[in-house]
């Protein structure tokens, strides 16, 4: 346990140390990774024994310096007891540095979902519409590769999704 504590306390003190490649005509890939169960959805279906499993590919581009327009695409997997649901995501939405390794981001994006009842064979889809935002901090564990860790919510207008999170990724710049 004080071997990870001291390596934990190791990234956070090199983080502190290395510049983020944040400059205007930078590129960076940011595969994301969320399986923590803290996400929830305004429905009306059992939530007991659920597994939840998510995977997402954003890439963006520094327009300005600290100012990144993203694109992204993504999965979720759904398992509770009565229900199964997959979902596929696409999104666009903007990234900005606040203090050089904190970022807030706003997006803009589409799930398309599949819910299909253990009990019966009929497979209902539904089309989300929403609004995204994350607030995250970028752990630079070299000069071009960071861990990114954050909280994330999804609200849609047309519907009753509302979904909040905890999401880590690993951003590659280049």
């Amino acid at each position: 346990m004080k071997k990870k504590i001291i390596i934990i306390l190791g990234l956070v003190c090199l983080s502190f140390s290395i510049s983020a490649q944040t400059e205007q005509g930078y590129w960076f890939l940011n595969p994301q990774f969320t399986a923590f169960d803290l996400s929830g959805t305004n429905n009306d279906l059992n939530e007991d024994n659920r597994f939840k499993l998510g995977m997402g590919f954003k890439g963006g581009n520094f327009l300005y310096d600290r100012f990144a327009l993203l694109v992204g695409i993504g999965f979720n997997i759904d398992r509770q007891n009565d229900y199964r649901d997959n979902s596929i995501n696409l999104n666009t939405g903007l990234r900005y540095y606040l203090f050089s390794k904190l970022y807030l981001s706003a997006e803009l994006g589409y799930d398309k979902v599949w819910l299909r009842e253990y009990s019966s064979d009929i497979t209902r889809k539904r089309d989300y519409f929403y609004f995204g935002a994350d607030l995250g901090y970028s752990i630079f564990v070299s000069q071009n590769v960071a861990i990114e860790p954050d909280v994330y919510w999804k609200y849609s207008f047309t519907d009753r999704l509302n979904e909040y999170g905890f999401k880590i990724g690993f951003s590659v710049f280049f």
